[in-house]
């Protein structure tokens, strides 16, 4: 069997999974398939030297991309839709679809061909009723994430795990060749929920329901792509690993 060596990025022309795409090829990981169903500019921007991107790959379709899990030694699922599609002209079902489902048949086709190294793009999240769908999707593919280990048959030693659940992401996003820097509108409340992180975290806890992950800082998008290149470039755990914002702020 010929060794494993590219890694996939399943939304990888997406705001989160571009920057890992990204990340991963300047440390030189080769190579790194971005993967979607189309050819479009997302709003992740320009991919950059050392990303190949493969179009037609349908993450509910498994036979689009089972030939790839193959050779991978590590696979990034960063796809998804808004949270707030579902109250602008969405559907719960959609929601759970594409929050869920889909995350779902990545990680089962990628149990099968027992790929080594799994990251999942995840969210911290209130129990809101608009977010119902959503957060219903986020949580059955938390659930599966976490059954990696039995479901590849690899065992908590033979595979590395990495959830990231960060609340509010941040950085610059692309409205097709213009940048919009969203990290200069967030950086001065991340500052202010950082220095009152205390009283913060008191209210969090008291009503998870109402402010989980809305009082915690935004996180830089570089930091989420560097967590995730830690795991498929040199990680140093096993089994299932959940950084929370509290971990990825200022990772």
């Amino acid at each position: 069997m010929a060794a494993r060596s590219s890694v996939l990025v399943f939304g990888g022309r997406g705001f989160v999974g571009a920057a890992v795409a990204r990340e991963l090829a300047k440390r030189g990981a080769s190579p790194v398939l971005s993967v979607a169903r189309s050819d479009r500019p997302g709003a992740g921007g320009e991919l950059g030297p050392g990303v190949e991107h493969r179009s037609g790959v349908d993450a509910l379709q498994p036979e689009t991309y089972k030939s790839l899990l193959a050779e991978a030694k590590a696979v990034v699922i960063s796809i998804g839709e808004a949270p707030w599609a579902e109250q602008t002209g969405g559907s719960k079902d959609q929601a759970i679809k594409m929050n869920g489902l889909s995350n779902i048949a990545v990680l089962r086709a990628a149990a099968e061909q027992k790929v080594p190294k799994i990251v999942l793009v995840n969210a911290t999240m209130p129990s809101w009723g608009l977010l119902q769908g959503y957060r219903e999707g986020k949580e059955m593919a938390e659930a599966e994430a976490r059954l990696y280990p039995e479901t590849s048959g690899l065992g908590p030693e033979g595979c590395s795990v990495l959830i990231l659940k960060p609340g509010v992401v941040a950085g610059t996003k692309y409205w097709g060749s213009m940048p919009v820097p969203m990290g200069l509108a967030m950086a001065p409340m991340r500052l202010a929920l950082r220095c009152f992180s205390g009283p913060c975290n008191w209210l969090e806890a008291k009503m998870p329901g109402v402010f989980g992950g809305v009082l915690k800082p935004a996180v830089w998008v570089d930091e989420l792509a560097q967590a995730a290149a830690d795991t498929v470039q040199g990680s140093s755990f096993k089994g299932v690993q959940v950084l929370t914002p509290d971990s990825l702020v200022g990772y």
